[in-house]
């Protein structure tokens, strides 16, 4: 077989959050068969690539599309940014001081917040691996934009209600996602393809949840996990067992990427 892009969300996908936030032994060996068969496994995640490189690393991955697709390294390297509108950080502003416990930015190396939530201090601290969490009125620019509120949205939330077309908004369970108009995982995965001259044909998809829904139904393989969300069970091509149950190993042999 040639070698394959296999590109891996994070939360949910290669790390479960049963218990205590884990990658699962399983999960671990499936990313080296792939490795010592040929192909390359990559990220794709809606974590910046700070928030997302102590699982890289763990993982040995050099490749990954952070951001929901507004930042791309390879190698430790920016191939490509994306940042928020800089003309409307201040329209975040004012909804930040609307709901200042429910709103946060991330650039390349912190995540900005009012909050004063010290759980959540320390969980996005404990995933840097470093002290992360900076005041929000330290920001001077940003990726993404998050209201952490559950859609529908309240009234009042400014442009996470009413979005200008440079934004595009991405509601999750429980947050909404504000970045900049024609990034998404799928994008960064396309622009890494370019940039690597490789085949959309040599793409492979693993993911769980709304963000995950256009790479999932774009690739020619992909795979939506045990615990996915229906929408991203409805876009895969093929369904894994649950990943604490070595769902990922079996789903990498079960369609030929590495030996049963």
């Amino acid at each position: 077989m040639e070698h394959k892009y296999i590109f891996f969300d994070i939360d949910h996908t290669l790390v479960s959050h049963v218990g205590k936030s884990h990658i699962p032994p399983e999960t671990r060996e499936a990313v080296r068969l792939l490795r010592d068969c040929g192909h390359i496994p990559a990220i794709a995640t809606g974590r910046g690539a700070f928030l997302a490189q102590k699982v890289a690393d763990e993982l040995g991955i050099g490749l990954l599309v952070c951001a929901n697709g507004a930042q791309i390294l390879n190698g430790g390297k920016t191939l490509y940014s994306v940042p928020f509108p800089v003309r409307l950080l201040e329209s975040f502003r004012e909804v930040a001081g609307r709901f200042p416990e429910s709103a946060a930015a991330l650039d390349e190396r912190f995540l900005y917040t009012s909050s004063k939530n010290q759980e959540l201090r320390e969980y996005f601290n404990t995933q840097a691996g470093y002290p992360c969490v900076r005041p929000l009125e330290d920001m001077t620019g940003a990726l993404l934009c998050y209201l952490m509120l559950p859609p529908p949205l309240p009234e009042g939330c400014g442009l996470f209600s009413s979005p200008p077309g440079s934004v595009l908004l991405e509601p999750m369970s429980h947050f909404v996602e504000a970045r900049a108009a024609g990034t998404s995982k799928w994008l960064g995965i396309e622009r890494v393809l370019e940039h690597l001259e490789a085949s959309i044909q040599d793409v492979v998809t693993f993911g769980d949840g709304p963000n995950d829904v256009e790479m999932l139904r774009s690739a020619p393989v992909s795979v939506a996990v045990g615990r996915a969300q229906d929408q991203a069970k409805k876009a895969a091509k093929f369904l894994a067992e649950d990943i604490d149950e070595g769902g990922i190993l079996k789903a990498c042999q079960d369609i030929g990427l590495i030996p049963a």
